[in-house]
């Protein structure tokens, strides 16, 4: 497997869950602010908006598939550990090569399913807004494409660990560069990165 395309993957997927995160923190700032106008404008002005409650379902739909990858990406899923940790590391790196090669199945229906669904949105309008309700079901497919990413270089990264017989760098540790000093020598970059010294 190239060094270079592995190494270059792996920024990718670092940078993309960073910008996952950064947009989906950003509108639920926004969020805040328009359920804050929201409240004002009815209770104190009796005089609510009628777009506020399409545009807040909007945007925390957003907020949720946009979050949804970080979270894969970081392993801050819930998983059944107390069986999981039970298995010799063998079983569990068998297992858990399995678990991806599933998600990515699903994913790459959802993917499909999710588009084709699109489609058909785009006729439709939101009642407050006038926007097409495909605005609505976008996020899915966003989050689909994310967490195929994501997915894609879990894999590799268990071939790759196969293949040198070790287990492969955590995929939620940042790029050694990052942090400086001691951080960058933290405990999720302690196991063997299946990348490096090739």
């Amino acid at each position: 497997m190239d060094l270079s395309f592995m190494k270059g993957y792996k920024w990718f997927v670092y940078w993309l869950e960073k910008v996952e995160l950064w947009i989906s923190a950003l509108l639920l700032g926004c969020l805040m602010i328009i359920t804050l106008s929201e409240v004002a404008s009815r209770y104190l002005f009796n005089s609510p908006f009628p777009w506020a409650l399409e545009l807040s379902i909007l945007i925390i739909t957003y907020v949720v598939f946009l979050g949804v990858p970080a979270l894969y990406k970081g392993r801050s899923l819930v998983i059944l550990e107390f069986i999981f940790k039970r298995l010799s590391l063998k079983a569990q790196g068998i297992l858990s090569f399995l678990w991806e090669i599933f998600v990515g199945i699903f994913f790459t229906y959802l993917m499909i399913a999710s588009y084709e669904f699109l489609s058909v949105q785009l006729r439709y309008k939101s009642p407050a807004l006038d926007i097409p309700f495909a605005f609505f079901t976008l996020p899915l497919f966003l989050c689909s494409i994310s967490m195929l990413i994501f997915n894609i270089y879990f894999i590799l990264e268990h071939l790759e660990g196969f293949r040198k017989g070790k287990r492969g760098l955590d995929p939620s540790a940042p790029p050694p560069s990052e942090g400086g000093g001691q951080g960058g020598q933290d405990r999720r970059l302690s196991a063997a990165c299946p990348f490096e010294n090739s």
